[in-house]
Parts: structure tokens; C-alpha cells; sequence
């Protein structure tokens, strides 16, 4: 088999339909679409015992009770067969020669992993994302400051298999927790410059949290859980992490719920670690409007950065 696509199911039955017929679809014949469907309680088993029964082999069910996200990837990399993997979320899609130009790039290149862009979709909207930037010279540091989500990607099994690689169970932060750790390891990485993946961002969807979730809260776990495991030698990519996800990204979550005490937290633990942190080289590289959040959440100056929010309607 030459690639195993990997498919987490968790009450999608609006999307997942969209998603398989994208992946049964696909230009290259050679592959197997791995289901895990953890514990929907709605009909998605429907959708996908149909397609199931429409393409026989190539479909390959499970279920388990419900686990998250990452059990359900861990799941699925454990009764994979491919040569290669990739991950494909179940209200997501892709587009069909997306797996067939990957794995075309990944053998002639002999990458351990190989990388496309995404377009983000929200209702009539949609925007592309660029999912690798080049700052540094090295792919592999470059890698683990880039997009921390698995998807509009291929990796070479073997490579995964042979670094233990497992999403962190029972968190929010998953991907956080587990891909950078890849790029201490791997070898070669490429990167095509297309859009292949189409990100949908749902109402409800953990892009667009409504409500507050306890779970947010462990941000804290998974950079503290980052720092032990991450060497010295990726200093400015450790340090990087915690400006994007932690000073920035958490922040702007707990300012929307007034979690007044976590957004301190935040603070005294950069002040610690990186009050130099504006020197960094990846956060150069960043855009005006979040180096200037960067520098309000730093100062305190949550108000500001509300109306800022209200005013840009994100």
C-alpha cells in the first residue's frame, strides 16, 4: 500500500460525506482510508458503512468509544499499512490529486515528510494558509515553527513508527503537544507550494469556541510538557512556540472569556522565561498586527486588545 489516509470521525455527519468522496477519489489508486469513528452519537457510522459497502477494501472501519481526537489518529497509525501517511479530519476535504502529488514528490525526493498549503473555508469565506514558512536555512527548524496541525501533510511511516510518534491523549492541544517534536528527528522535508487541503471551520469546531472549555487551561501542561522535551540546540524554535501559541494564541482565548488570573499566569511565566522574547527570529518574520498583540498582552493591556478584536471582527 502506498499511502494510509487516516480519517478521525466525531459527529460530522453534515461533512463527512464531502470528505470521503474526496478521498475514494483520488488520483492515486494505491491507498487505504482508515475510519475511526469515536463514538458518534450521531449518524455518521451511516455515511460511513455506505461508502464502506459502495468501495469495499479501500475503506477500512473502526470504531471505539469516544476518546478524542488523538486517540482516534493513534488508533488509525496503528492499523495503517502505508508506506506513507496523512491525516485528513472528517469535516475537511481535499482536493483529488492531492495524495498523488505528495507521494510523487516524497519518493522522488525520499522525504520523511512532504508539505502543502491549506485554504481555510468559514461559511462563504475562505483565505489560503500558508502551512511552512522558510526563516532559517534548516527545514527542520523551519518545520517546527510552522502550522502545528497534522493535515496537508505526508510522512513517511517508518520515520513516525521509528521516533515512537503519538498524539498526546486527552487534551485540546494535541498537535502542539506531538508535531514539533518531529522536527528534532527528521531528515529531509519538502514542500510544495499549492493548495491541496481545504481546512472547513465549523460552528462549534475547537477554531471557534462559543463557550469556555476548562480544557484550554492545558495550554500550561503542553508548554511546560514542550520545554522538557525540546533541546537547548532549538532554542529560538522553543522560544518561538511559546510566543505563538502561549503569549499570543492562548492569550486571545482567555481574553475572550475574561480569564483575567490565566492571561497573569501567561505573563509571569514569559517574563521568566523569555522577557527577550521580541529579539526572537521567527517572530520578525511576523506581521505588524500580531507583533503589536504580542506587545499589548506582555504589557497587560487586555482592554486594548479587546476593542482591537471588536474592531477587526475577529
Amino acid at each position: 500500500m502506498k499511502v494510509s489516509v487516516i480519517v478521525p470521525v466525531y459527529n460530522v455527519y453534515d461533512y463527512i460525506d464531502k470528505c470521503l468522496n474526496s478521498l475514494v477519489n483520488q488520483t492515486l489508486n494505491d491507498i487505504e482510508i482508515i475510519v475511526v469513528n469515536d463514538g458518534s452519537t450521531d449518524k455518521s457510522q451511516e455515511i460511513i458503512d455506505r461508502y464502506a459497502k459502495e468501495y469495499g477494501d479501500k475503506i477500512k472501519r473502526f470504531s471505539q468509544k469516544n476518546r478524542g481526537q488523538a486517540a482516534a489518529r493513534n488508533y488509525g497509525l496503528e492499523k495503517s499499512s502505508g508506506k506513507y501517511i496523512t491525516y485528513v479530519d472528517s469535516d475537511d476535504y481535499i482536493d483529488l490529486n492531492m495524495i498523488e502529488n505528495l507521494y510523487v514528490e516524497a519518493e522522488k525526493e525520499k522525504l520523511d515528510i512532504v508539505i502543502c498549503d491549506i485554504m481555510k473555508e468559514y461559511g462563504n469565506k475562505s483565505c489560503v494558509f500558508k502551512n511552512f514558512w522558510s526563516v532559517k536555512d534548516e527545514n527542520n527548524k523551519n518545520f517546527m515553527t510552522a502550522h502545528m496541525g497534522p493535515v496537508a501533510r505526508l510522512y513517511r511511516r517508518d520515520f513516525l513508527i521509528k521516533n515512537n510518534f503519538k498524539f498526546m491523549e486527552g487534551v485540546i492541544y494535541e498537535d502542539l503537544a506531538s508535531i514539533p517534536i518531529l522536527g528534532m528527528y527528521v531528515k529531509k522535508i519538502g514542500y510544495i507550494d499549492n493548495v491541496y487541503y481545504h481546512y472547513v471551520i465549523r460552528d462549534g469546531s475547537s477554531m471557534k469556541q462559543l463557550t469556555y472549555n476548562k480544557k484550554m487551561e492545558g495550554i500550561f501542561e503542553i508548554m511546560e510538557s514542550l520545554s522538557t522535551k525540546i533541546t537547548d540546540e532549538y532554542f529560538d524554535e522553543l522560544e518561538y512556540l511559546y510566543i505563538e501559541h502561549f503569549l499570543y494564541g492562548a492569550s486571545l482565548r482567555f481574553i475572550q472569556f475574561n480569564k483575567r488570573e490565566k492571561l497573569i499566569k501567561i505573563r509571569k511565566i514569559m517574563e521568566d522565561k523569555y522577557p527577550k522574547y521580541y529579539k526572537n527570529i521567527y517572530y520578525k518574520n511576523k506581521s505588524l498586527k500580531f507583533r503589536v498583540v504580542c506587545f499589548l498582552i506582555y504589557h497587560k493591556l487586555y482592554g486594548v486588545v479587546s476593542i482591537l478584536k471588536r474592531i477587526s471582527g475577529n
